[in-house]
């Protein structure tokens, strides 16, 4: 997790230059519905002392592994310290990440959106120049209180307040929402039924107490 997200239409303003340099990144990716690791997506970083927008290939190359799209948070002082001390840090919006849940011919799939009306989440990642180009992983922690019931692991959100200061700062993972409230969660259609048709979640139902 997370192996599936939807970046969906462009959800700012644009009053600000990393808010037009990511629309204008978005707008260059094949596929905006539906992206899945090795896949292109977008994703805002640290340039020259400002916070511009990139398009990277979701997944580090490794020789045990082709494509590593989630980063562990409880690895950032092991396997991933280089690039969390060097300040090889991103944040990667999301309309909507997918999880499943059940046995085999029983899978339901849940979509996670901001409970925020046209807002991005946004997730926590670390990025490089891999021997494809660069790649970007996204960093994951254990499961919310609200998100718990169905996988262990969840993306490690940042609220947009405190973006400069995730990519500044020497050691910024205190920033990590630990119980985000502004989730939304339902049940839909598996968008790997049909990738080429989707187009961002349809609700099958909303669960009970969400």
């Amino acid at each position: 997790m997370c192996n599936l997200y939807d970046i969906g239409p462009s959800r700012h303003a644009q009053r600000q230059d990393w808010e037009r340099a990511l629309s204008e990144a978005t707008a260059r990716l094949k596929k905006r519905f539906g992206i899945r690791k090795t896949d292109p997506g977008a994703v805002l970083l640290l340039r020259e002392g400002r916070i511009d927008a990139a398009v990277m290939r979701w997944g580090f190359e490794r020789p045990y592994n082709p494509a590593i799209n989630n980063a562990r948070a409880e690895n950032l002082d092991g396997a991933w310290s280089e690039l969390w001390r060097v300040r090889n840090r991103c944040l990667i919006p999301i309309s909507t990440y997918y999880e499943w849940s059940g046995g085999k011919g029983a899978k339901q799939t849940f979509a996670f959106q901001s409970s925020q009306p046209d807002e991005w989440l946004w997730a926590a990642g670390l990025w490089e120049i891999g021997s494809s180009g660069p790649a970007y992983s996204m960093i994951t922690r254990s499961a919310s209180t609200q998100t718990a019931f169905l996988h262990e692991r969840m993306p490690a959100l940042l609220a947009p307040e405190v973006f400069e200061e995730f990519l500044n700062s020497s050691d910024p993972r205190d920033l990590f929402v630990p119980e985000p409230d502004e989730l939304t969660i339902f049940r839909c259609e598996n968008p790997l039924l049909q990738p080429s048709s989707h187009r961002g979640p349809e609700k099958i139902e909303t669960l009970p107490g969400f």
